[in-house]
């Protein structure tokens, strides 16, 4: 799939749970893809959702979106996609991963039975939405460093 296609798939799924996502405007999705920030999961060699990942400040990698195809969600694809982010992140030595995601939002369930803990709900209330948004962080499995130096003593 080539970067037209991606930014294309990307912009229609959007369009399809805009009242579940943040905007982002097309060109940074654009520059999005270009430094690979964007993750894909596939059903039978088709889109099946996308993440949308900060470049990573620190030691928290930020998901800016997370989506799934509406049919395809409760079968693992949302998990799988998941997967991915934070086999990434452990590659780069992140310790966390952080998100916001709007409190009425069913999707919430899906972060905390994921192992996110919430932080806390920045009442950030428009016009538009009228609801606040949680923030969550998920601490990234590390191998236990003790282990390499405890010889059996």
């Amino acid at each position: 799939m080539n970067l037209k296609s991606k930014l294309e798939y990307i912009v229609n799924l959007h369009k399809k749970n805009s009242n579940s996502l943040g905007f982002i405007p097309k060109p940074r999705i654009e520059e999005y893809l270009r430094n690979e920030q964007v993750f894909f999961e596939y059903e039978g060699g088709l889109e099946g959702g996308f993440c949308i990942i900060g470049s990573g400040k620190g030691k928290t990698l930020k998901i800016y979106q997370h989506c799934i195809e509406q049919d395809l969600r409760r079968l693992q694809h949302g998990k799988e996609l998941f997967n991915k982010i934070e086999c990434e992140a452990q590659k780069k030595g992140y310790e966390n991963i952080h998100l916001r995601c709007r409190e009425n939002l069913e999707s919430n369930k899906f972060w905390a039975a994921l192992g996110f803990n919430f932080m806390y709900l920045e009442p950030k209330i428009t016009q538009r939405t009228n609801i606040g948004i949680n923030h969550w962080i998920y601490e990234i499995d590390k191998p236990n460093q003790y282990n390499l130096f405890n010889h059996g003593s």
